[in-house]
């Protein structure tokens, strides 16, 4: 009998599998596995039941995107506490463990992650998130991305987000929620997610002595793929409908559109006509959906237990400045890292 079901989202990537599963038979804790197929057409099922025999397989027959395609997994599932793991993620052999220890003693706790390492860069200790903060524009930055973990990440803390790449969640606090917004399709889904979190009364937890690592970018695309700006576009202005108070919600609207002026300028002197294109697509499946993104904030904000003050106060939801030199910081480090 299992108290943790691992969930792995799959969409072609056979050549990540075989890590990421080896990894999880090391566990300190015993942990039902389930890889949920997206549609794969790189043979991944026919790979997972010759080599991995004992993990459960659920074939979700197309490509759902990442937020829909969890909500159809977890549907089969039937744990207390699930863990969302990338397939190109790791994660150390007390992970489960770790975070269970928190969740034992936090009764507030639904959210939870550790130290997320980048695999295959430098030494093995880059960061690529120790939990996230939410920004008024909807978005989130990961803390520490990009810099070296020289021990500075080894406080226990409330964060605003835990990235979906390596994320426990108590599996009643998800249904409750009602699970992903599948109209996200992919991006944002794990800021949305612990954003209505906070919302309904729920923390998120960061957990140092977890530590999982992540091939960055294997299964998405760079921070400069059109098919990530339009999603991120999208998704951030639902999430600033969704979620800010109208006060918070009135400024964030210039901040957004002063944002998004930056970001046309960017392009353009980049030369970057895929990432306009992109931009502008972003911005009319906002406006398509609108209606349904203002039902969702009536009902977000009728059950809401948190002000935007208090996460203001708490350093979850950051001031725009803030957000826009961490912007910066990481486009910055890109073109340091493509040099």
């Amino acid at each position: 009998m299992y108290d943790v079901t691992v969930v792995i989202l799959n969409l072609n990537g056979r050549p990540f599998l075989h890590d990421c599963l080896a990894s999880l038979q090391q566990s300190t804790v015993p942990v039902e596995v389930v890889v949920a197929d997206n549609g794969s057409t790189d043979n991944s099922v026919a790979y997972l039941r010759e080599h991995f025999p004992r993990v459960r397989v659920v074939e979700l027959g197309k490509n759902w995107g990442f937020a829909d395609g969890y909500n159809r997994a977890l549907a089969a599932v039937d744990n207390p506490w699930v863990v969302m793991l990338n397939n190109d993620a790791t994660l150390a052999p007390n992970w489960v463990e770790r975070l269970l220890a928190v969740a034992a003693r936090e009764p507030r706790a639904a959210i939870l992650g550790g130290k997320l390492l980048f695999s295959g860069r430098g030494d093995g200790t880059l960061m690529q998130s120790a939990g996230a903060k939410f920004t008024d524009s909807g978005a989130a930055f990961e803390i520490g991305m990009g810099i070296p973990d020289r021990g500075q990440y080894d406080r226990p803390a409330l964060v605003a987000s835990i990235p979906g790449a390596a994320l426990l969640i108590k599996r009643k606090v998800f249904l409750e929620l009602g699970g992903f917004d599948a109209a996200y399709f992919a991006y944002l889904e794990d800021v949305d997610l612990c954003w209505r979190a906070w919302l309904a009364g729920y923390e998120v937890h960061f957990t140092p002595e977890a530590v999982a690592f992540h091939r960055y970018g294997q299964s998405g695309g760079g921070r400069t793929s059109p098919f990530r700006i339009k999603w991120m576009e999208r998704n951030r202005l639902a999430n600033m409908f969704k979620h800010l108070e109208p006060a918070s919600l009135a400024r964030a609207l210039v901040i957004s559109a002063l944002y998004d002026a930056y970001r046309i300028l960017e392009f353009i002197a980049q030369g970057h006509l895929a990432g306009l294109c992109a931009l502008a697509t972003g911005n009319l499946a906002f406006w398509k959906d609108l209606r349904l993104i203002l039902a969702e904030r009536a009902r977000i904000q009728r059950g809401r237990r948190i002000s935007d003050r208090q996460l203001r106060e708490m350093g979850l939801l950051v001031p725009a400045l803030t957000a826009f030199r961490e912007y910066r910081r990481l486009n910055q480090l890109e073109l340091s890292q493509e040099s």
